[in-house]
């Protein structure tokens, strides 16, 4: 379940937080790779995943789930704005 702020709720399992979960079950040595994980939202949506690797830092996961588009919206860039395209902090660093 993901909080949102003012007491809000995302209807989602939360893809971040599923992923965090799966590490930290295989960490402990609950899940294994290839293994099934199923994680429930409050409501009831699923996201189902699991760790198909392994890597030096961590692990590698893999989702699936549902979306449904919910908003429309339109993103603008200020004529003004110095940084239109966004920057790195290593840019700037």
């Amino acid at each position: 379940m993901s909080n949102g702020y003012s007491g809000m709720l995302d209807r989602s399992p939360c893809g971040s937080g599923t992923c965090a979960i799966m590490a930290l079950l295989h960490a402990r040595g609950e899940l294994d790779l290839g293994e099934r994980f199923v994680h429930e939202s409050v409501v009831g949506s699923v996201f189902t995943g699991e760790l198909v690797g392994v890597t030096a830092e961590g692990v590698v996961p893999a989702i699936t789930g549902s979306a449904w588009i919910t908003r429309y919206a339109e993103v603008v860039v200020d004529p003004t704005d110095p940084f239109p395209e966004g920057f790195r902090v290593g840019d700037i660093w």
